[in-house]
């Protein structure tokens, strides 16, 4: 059974198709961007270097329908604002937030919603709160189903760990509740 889940969403036009970290997609459908290179599907191991990865994005400039959006400083506590906002209003109960410079996890106990419902929910909210028009969010999400305790406290420590990882500082959020530890089971006659 599902008891949680952690899901990925990316800013608009800063993970595309060919990107060459890699993506979960088979076709590049924009020809201009079909210029760049070919769908590089799956995590690419090793991945490419911060050089080339800009490279890509500056080549992918102007080749979107609409402009690309990085999250930075500010933005990322505006977004954080909003997140904390569809965390009140949905009772939600969310483990491990990272706010990337270009997507975002969250790691979050399964509600009476839909994840996909809920994703949008984030979404929504953080354009309401950076006071856009045009959401600066992709499509669609990715969402991985967890259903016992060690693969939750293992995307916990993932996510947590992404901001450090990319050079950033450790991301303390207040709408989210740290995972603790699940309490030992007694069994009967034995302490």
């Amino acid at each position: 059974m599902v008891i949680a889940y952690h899901v990925i969403f990316t800013t608009y036009g800063t993970w595309l198709p060919n990107d060459p970290r890699g993506a979960y997609s088979t076709t590049v459908y924009n020809d201009e961007l079909k210029a760049l290179g070919a769908v590089q599907y799956g995590k690419q191991d090793p991945p490419p270097s911060r050089d080339r990865l800009r490279r890509f994005w500056t080549s992918s400039r102007g080749r979107t329908k609409r402009r690309q959006f990085f999250v930075d400083d500010s933005t990322r506590r505006i977004i954080a604002q909003g997140f904390d906002q569809v965390v009140k209003k949905f009772d939600l109960t969310v483990h491990a937030c990272a706010i990337m410079n270009d997507h975002v996890h969250l790691l979050l106990l399964r509600s009476k919603n839909r994840i996909e419902y809920i994703a949008g929910q984030f979404k929504a909210e953080a354009t309401r709160a950076l006071s856009l028009t045009e959401t600066p969010w992709a499509k669609r999400s990715w969402k991985v189903f967890i259903e016992d305790y060690e693969t939750m406290a293992s995307a916990a420590h993932y996510i947590e760990m992404n901001p450090i990882k990319a050079g950033q500082p450790r991301q303390h959020w207040d709408f989210v509740t740290p995972l603790s530890p699940p309490i030992p089971e007694i069994r009967q006659g034995r302490r």
